[in-house]
């Protein structure tokens, strides 16, 4: 089912904390961000429910600096009222042409990971890729964890 599993340890998690929560936002912080050449490698976002979100998403740390930067003169347009950033984290990238075809498969590799004491940051699924943001330090835990219960 699990065919390959990759972890990068070469990336930052960058929040917008609080940003107003209307349609183009996300339109806006990502073509800004393509604009001057950077690239995502995971979304997340959450809506508070009071006409507020974060959006979450992560950059190879070589980007970083200049996404900060970036942000930093931008986020007031956004509505944005904190940038925040994690370099502690590491991404965890399942890949499997079964993933989406088999039922509890998601909440497996998540149980796997939090009977190894591993908090899940960020999720992103696609049909045959499912990609996880993890602490950095227990990165190899969770990759080793997740080959031992699928093999």
């Amino acid at each position: 089912m699990i065919e390959k599993i990759e972890q990068n340890t070469n990336i930052a998690k960058v929040t917008l904390h609080n940003v107003v929560d209307r349609y183009g936002i996300a339109a806006d912080v990502f073509s800004a961000l393509g604009e001057h050449g950077l690239n995502v490698e995971l979304i997340s976002s959450s809506s508070s429910g009071r006409g507020r979100a974060d959006i979450s998403f992560a950059v190879l740390q070589s980007d970083l600096d200049e996404v900060v930067r970036l942000l930093e003169t931008t986020k007031s347009s956004f509505g944005a009222q904190e940038l925040l950033v994690d370099k502690n984290c590491a991404l965890l990238t399942i890949y499997g042409a079964k993933l989406a075809t088999t039922p509890g498969v998601a909440g497996k590799i998540f149980k796997t990971l939090s009977e190894s004491g591993i908090n899940i940051d960020m999720i992103s699924a696609s049909l045959t890729v499912l990609s996880i943001v993890v602490e950095k330090g227990k990165i190899k835990t969770a990759a080793e964890a997740i080959q031992k219960e699928f093999q």
